[in-house]
This record gives C-alpha cells, structure tokens and sequence, in this order.
C-alpha cells in the first residue's frame, strides 16, 4: 500500500511540474491567438493527455469491458471534476488572493458553446448504447471533436482577431525575463530545475523561442505520458488492497490525479486575468476527454480485437441499480454526468460567480459522486 501510494504521489508531482514548463511553451507558440481558443484547444489537448494514455493503458492491459470500464470510469470522473471542482478552485484562489472586489469576468457566450459541444459528445456517447462499442461508433466521437476544433479556430479567431501581441504583457503573464533581445524562463538553480522539472533551465538555460518551445512541448508530453504508468500501477493496486472493482478505482482515484495539469492550467490563466482560457481549458479538456479520450483507443482496439461486449455489466457496490435501469452502470453514469453538466453549466451562465454559487457547485460534485458510487 505505501509503495501504491508513493507511486501516486510521484506521479502527480511530475504531471504537475512538467505542465508549468509545457504551458510557457504553449503561452509562447500561441501568443498571437485570441483568448478562449489556447485554451480550449492546445491547453485542453496537452493537460488531458494523462486521460488519453491511462484510458488507453487501461483499454489494452485488462482488455475488453474491465479495460474499457476503467478508462471510462477515469474519464467520466474527470469530466465531473473539471466543470465542477476547477472553477471553484479558480474562483476561490482570485477571490482570496486578489479580494472580493475582483470582477471574475467570463464570457458566457463561449460558455454556452462549448455547454452545446460538451453536452453532444455526452449524447454521442449514450448513442454507444444503442449502436455497440463499435469502430465506427468511436470514430463518430473522434470526427466530432475535429468539428468542435474547426468551429473554435474559425468562429473565435473572428472574434478575437484585435487582440494583439504585447511583449511586456506576456514577459509579465509568463514570469519571464527580457536580456539582450532574449526571453528567459525558470531561472533557478540546477538542482531545483531537476526536481521541479523545469525543462527550459535544463535542457536550454531558460531560452524560450521558437524551438525550444516546441521541444519543451514535446518533452512535457513524453514526460506526463510516463508517469500515467505509475498511476494506471498504483490505481489498480490501491482498487486491490481496497476491495474495490477498478471502474470505481479509477472513477476516484486515476480521474482526479490525471486532472492535476488542467487545475494548474486553468489557476494560471486565472493569475492572469485570462478567465475566459480558464473556463474553457475545463470545458475544452471534457470534450477531448470524451471524444479522444475515449474514442481513440476504443478505435483503435475494436479495429484490431473487434467489438466491446457491453452485455457483460460494470460491477457495482451500491444498491440503486438494484432497481433501476437493470443496474446498467453505464447507462446512469452518462445521465448523472449530463444532468450534473447542465446544472452546472446553467450556473455560469445565468448567475454571477459568487462564494454561494461555488459552494453549491461544490455540493453537487459530491452528490455526483454519491449517486455514483450508490447506484
């Protein structure tokens, strides 16, 4: 249990400290994007890329409905955790740190998009009830997200097309130093970079410029991908030592872990006044969750192994599914998880962000989680 553990802790600490590096680089190759589209589109891509390998991880070590439970159940804990536990995170630190008085501004409009986009691929899902855990069912999921990215870039890019790039706003958004006309990042010493994993002081002395930006990204991908394997490990021995099927272990456990990047992703967008990025970096994460997430190894394992027998039922440990629903663990988790993104998303939308709107969010996360586990 206390090597489990261990194996959690390191791999929260490096999905974490990796992403502060990956999100300069991301900050640099995207300086000249509106707000509302870094975040999510290359913000959501990268830090949900911890979802992506353990969905997979999970998928092709356990194989068929164990496997796929597993890298669904992460999936569908994380969703819950980023609409809901991230922008009550945000909204608590500015609120503390910068005073009530702080106008917390998000623009609703984009909200409500990507509430239609976020609530599609939920639909797309359920529909796998009905078509069967199929190739061209995953790769529906998968062209859906492309439709999602082509309407961000296109549609947005028009309505942010005057924002300009401002040198000294970003050296200030960023943390970064301007030498003799060369931008430095991460200036601390050896040993804290190697720790701390400040892959522009390791590899490059703190240069941040074209290239060493795309290979920081490159980098930071790799590293968070490895460390995925430390958490699929320790999930499944702590769902062991626990007694616990996997689908919840990693429903708990392996969802919040893999959502650490997306936290840290949207607090600094937050830090810098970039409220829209840090609302849409959550929504943005939930999409690519669910439609890549999901739907990539899924089509890649049907393509090679053939379809997924849903007829064999995800273990339960409540008592609900007792009664309902034939105990089709899959069925309610997709309804919960959409009437809980409604509620939700109604809440930024209609009504101000306030510590009473926060805590109700807060309170319906953990009857999520309830109805979940009870069912």
């Amino acid at each position: 249990m206390i090597i489990s553990v261990l194996f959690l802790i390191i791999s929260v600490h490096v999905i974490r400290k990796s992403s502060s590096s990956f999100d300069i680089a991301a900050n640099f190759l995207t300086r000249n994007l509106g707000e509302g589209i870094k975040g999510p589109t290359i913000n959501a891509i990268a830090s949900s890329l911890p979802e992506l390998l353990i969905s997979s991880l999970f998928l092709f070590y356990f194989k068929d409905i164990e496997g796929f439970s597993a890298g669904y159940g992460t999936i569908i804990g994380s969703s819950a955790f980023n609409i809901a536990i991230i922008p009550v995170i945000v909204f608590l630190y500015i609120y503390i740190t910068k005073g009530k008085d702080k106008v917390f501004q998000i623009n609703k409009k984009i909200v409500k998009q990507d509430t239609y986009f976020l609530l599609g691929s939920i639909l797309i899902m359920f529909s796998g009830i009905f078509i069967g855990i199929k190739w061209y069912w995953a790769l529906f999921l998968i062209l859906y997200y492309f439709i999602y990215i082509y309407y961000v870039i296109n549609k947005r890019v028009v309505e942010n097309n005057a924002v300009k790039f401002c040198l000294k706003k970003f050296i200030k958004d960023n943390h970064l130093n301007f030498k003799h006309k060369i931008l430095y990042a991460e200036e601390v010493s050896r040993l804290s970079a190697l720790f701390n994993f400040k892959l522009f002081r390791i590899f490059f002395n703190g240069k941040v410029n074209t290239f060493s930006s795309i290979i920081v990204v490159i980098l930071s991908v790799i590293i968070i991908g490895a460390s995925c394997y430390l958490l699929v490990l320790a999930t499944e021995s702590i769902s062991d030592i626990l007694g616990i099927n996997l689908f919840i272990g990693a429903f708990i456990i392996a969802a919040i872990a893999s959502s650490i990047p997306d936290t840290f992703f949207s607090l600094q967008d937050a830090k810098n006044d970039k409220f829209i990025d840090s609302f849409s970096n959550a929504y943005g994460s939930n999409i690519f969750d669910i439609c890549i997430g999901i739907g990539l190894p899924v089509f890649i394992y049907t393509i090679l192994s053939g379809s997924i027998d849903m007829n064999l039922p995800i273990t339960r440990i409540g008592f609900i599914g007792d009664y309902i629903l034939g105990g089709n663990l899959f069925i309610w988790s997709l309804i919960i998880l959409f009437v809980f993104s409604v509620l939700v998303s109604l809440i930024f939308i209609k009504s101000k962000l306030s510590i009473r709107n926060m805590i109700f969010i807060f309170i319906l996360y953990v009857l999520f989680l309830l109805s979940l586990l009870m069912f």
